[in-house]
């Protein structure tokens, strides 16, 4: 290593230091400073002033001097008795005597020595001939400035010093406080074997101290982590290296967790080796798997959470088999909240705890049951060959979730929803959850209107996308058109109107009904547009046939999402005004569940608002699927409603079925008590119409006068009806 020193030349001394318990001395004339080329003149004494070099060379400490290049010039006969050769030292660089560790610490004390009367005592280690590294305490002065033109150093070896000052002067105490300390400490030799061990480790895993003695450091780590040890020996600087590691323990198949911390201090000549002190980490290790379980784990019923779902699932799918797929069902419980209503909030705990056991019950050790949410659930059931297995699955888990629950302040009756999906090879787990919890939405709004059925398994999660791409596209090239259903006078079979009816032109040659296509359009957010594109061409085609029947009106459907669109009115005004309609041959068809607050939409215009705006633009209202949703007379009278539309449900068992007579009686009796127009929906039969002529009905619609009729047909049917309806009156 080459070093540049300073352009002046440099001397280096190292000291011998004040004795022990005496502050050292930083007054020059209490030291020897200078080393002379010839005896100096004093004043004549009585007694004779001994030579300065041979007091010099007497000194029991190391005395050097060096030049301004670092190399020594000169050595006292100390180093010699300390095992160096003086001869083999001058002439080199004293610089590369100090261990490497230690140079930036000694060059940094050369540049300020420049600055002071007598330097700062340093503590580095020396290379010795035969003794490997020995630690000095070394102190210099710079005579560079003078005509000896030196650094001047003293050393002193303090290797046995430190020894001392480590026990304090007293080693049985510091042994004591080494054997009685919760913290391991052990000293590790330079071949890796244990020196010494503290009583700690032998507390902590039952090890015995004296037969550790002389075994391998890495040999108290547990089977199969002896190498964390040995690499720990192998980082090599004075720096602190920590590894956690278990060890083994004596009479137990448990390891004990600990953290050890090791310094490598093999090259100092006072230990020359590795000092370890362990610390015993198990409450840690604790804490953190409750952290972690925290973390992963639903706090109240203890069940995977949505992160510990999501990595489950993602592994189901990496491990499937070639003949094997992954279901997933989404459980979503009904009637939770009035539990918590009427009993409290620690009831419906009580109750979230009792459903996670039956889930858990009801599943195999490799299925996981998570909470997701307040009262949903997830269930991933991998190693399937067959969907019927899922489905089977959710029909037993509402069956069983059915079933009473027995609560500290009550009994508890609750059901609930269960959405299905099985993965295909390219499912991912967003996917599969996604297919899950719409099947479990549809099941429910299948329930909420009536309808019955079980589990069942929603449109991929794949092709609902491909579909809205394709929706997207058939928008554009204007493949959606209004299909014209008649509704004649149950009378006398005049034609009254039209309902227009959303139907697909497909590419492929099919025509595909609302059925297979809407709720994805509404989903993808062109649900609104594809009803406006709907609407304008049921107007212009109305506008065509005023020629033959000019009072006829034509009906359209709203959903919920027309309904709170702020512009709607405007549109539809826009509409009949562009095709020279008035505005009451358009009437706008709605559900009762249309007519309520979207959740979300509440900066968006209110449904009734707008149903009453367009009543008051002079268009009809007509309420559909009446007696299937909520039925309210409250709607009746809010609604500014001109028809109620009778749900096919009712007219097809009006022949054979009492209490469909029944409603369907009281609801003709009631329309016309109100002032209002009634259609019956989805009549097929003579038989039918007769009932609904006996019952007062006003008007029909259904396959039994035609099926929705293309746009580009419905002309020559309606010149074809109008004849036969005329060859019949006479």
């Amino acid at each position: 290593m080459v070093v540049s020193v300073s352009p002046l030349r440099t001397v280096v001394c190292v000291r011998n230091p004040a004795p022990e318990g005496d502050p050292p001395s930083t007054r020059p004339d209490d030291r020897s400073t200078t080393v002379p080329d010839a005896p100096t003149a004093v004043p004549d004494r009585s007694t004779t002033v001994p030579d300065p070099t041979a007091l010099l060379e007497a000194l029991p400490d190391i005395v050097m001097a060096i030049d301004g290049d670092a190399r020594l010039v000169w050595v006292n006969a100390a180093a010699v008795e300390q095992g160096w050769d003086r001869d083999g030292w001058l002439g080199r660089s004293a610089l590369d005597l100090i261990h490497p560790d230690d140079l930036p610490m000694a060059l940094a004390s050369m540049e300020t020595v420049q600055d002071k009367p007598v330097g700062t005592p340093i503590e580095i280690r020396i290379a010795h001939p035969s003794a490997g590294w020995r630690l000095f305490e070394v102190i210099g002065r710079d005579m560079l400035g003078t005509a000896l033109g030196l650094l001047v150093l003293v050393c002193r070896d303090i290797g046995e010093r430190r020894k001392w000052e480590v026990a304090a002067g007293d080693v049985p105490r510091f042994q004591a406080v080494v054997q009685h300390s919760s913290a391991v400490s052990m000293l590790v030799d330079a071949g890796g074997r244990i020196h010494s061990v503290s009583a700690a480790l032998t507390r902590l895993t039952g090890l015995d101290q004296e037969r550790l003695r002389g075994e391998a450091f890495w040999s108290i780590a547990a089977p199969g982590h002896e190498v964390v040890l040995a690499e720990a020996l192998r980082r090599r600087g004075r720096g602190v290296s920590s590894v956690e590691v278990p060890v083994r323990r004596a009479g137990s198949d448990e390891p004990r967790p600990m953290r050890f911390e090791v310094v490598d201090l093999r090259e100092d000549p006072v230990v020359e080796g590795w000092v370890v002190t362990g610390y015993d980490v198990s409450e840690l290790h604790s804490a953190r798997s409750a952290l972690e379980r925290l973390a992963t784990h639903d706090v109240l019923t203890g069940l995977p959470n949505r992160l510990a779902l999501t990595d489950a699932l993602r592994d189901a799918l990496v491990h499937r088999g070639d003949l094997d797929e992954v279901g997933v069902l989404f459980v979503d419980l009904d009637r939770f909240k009035p539990v918590n209503d009427l009993f409290g909030h620690e009831a419906g705990d009580e109750l979230l705890i009792a459903v996670a056991d039956r889930l858990v019950g009801l599943v195999r050790t490799a299925d996981t049951v998570a909470r997701i949410g307040g009262d949903e659930f997830v269930v991933v059931v991998p190693g399937l060959s067959a969907l019927g297995a899922v489905e089977e699955l959710g029909r037993r888990i509402e069956q069983a979730l059915a079933e009473s629950f027995v609560l500290r302040t009550g009994v508890a009756t609750i059901s609930a929803s269960v959405g299905v999906a099985v993965s295909d090879r390219g499912s991912t787990v967003s996917s599969l959850l996604a297919e899950a919890d719409q099947s479990m939405f549809e099941i429910k709004s299948a329930r909420r209107s009536g309808a019955t059925g079980g589990v069942v398994r929603s449109r991929r999660w794949t092709e609902r996308r491909q579909l809205a791409a394709s929706l997207r596209g058939a928008l554009e090239r204007r493949e959606m058109r209004a299909h014209l259903q008649p509704v004649v006078a149950v009378a006398d079979g005049r034609l009254r109107g039209f309902e227009a009816l959303v139907r697909w032109h497909h590419p492929n040659g099919r025509v595909l009904g609302p059925a297979e296509f809407l709720d994805v359009a509404f989903e993808a957010g062109i649900g609104t547009h594809l009803d406006r594109i709907v609407a304008d061409e049921a107007c212009a085609l109305l506008a065509r046939l005023s020629h033959l029947v000019p009072d006829a009106w034509v009906s359209i459907n709203m959903s919920a999402h027309d309904l709170v669109d702020p512009h709607i009115t405007e549109v539809v005004a826009g509409t009949v005004a562009r095709h020279g309609l008035a505005p009451n041959r358009l009437i706008v068809e709605v559900t009762e569940q249309a007519t309520l607050e979207l959740p979300g939409l509440r900066d968006h215009a209110s449904p009734q608002v707008t149903l009453r705006e367009l009543a008051h633009l002079g268009v009809r209202i007509a309420l559909d699927d009446f007696g299937t949703g909520y039925s309210s007379l409250t709607h009746l009278r809010k609604l500014k409603v001109h028809t109620l539309k009778i749900d096919r449900s009712f007219v097809s068992g009006i022949v054979r079925d009492t209490t469909d007579f029944t409603l369907v009686h009281a609801i003709v009796g009631l329309a016309h008590s109100l002032g209002l127009h009634v259609v019956a929906e989805g009549v097929e039969s003579v038989d039918q119409l007769e009932v609904l002529r006996g019952l007062g009905c006003d008007s029909s619609q259904g396959y039994l006068v035609s099926p929705p009729i293309a746009p580009d047909d419905v002309e020559g049917w309606l010149v074809d009806y109008l004849a036969r309806s005329a060859n019949a009156l006479n």
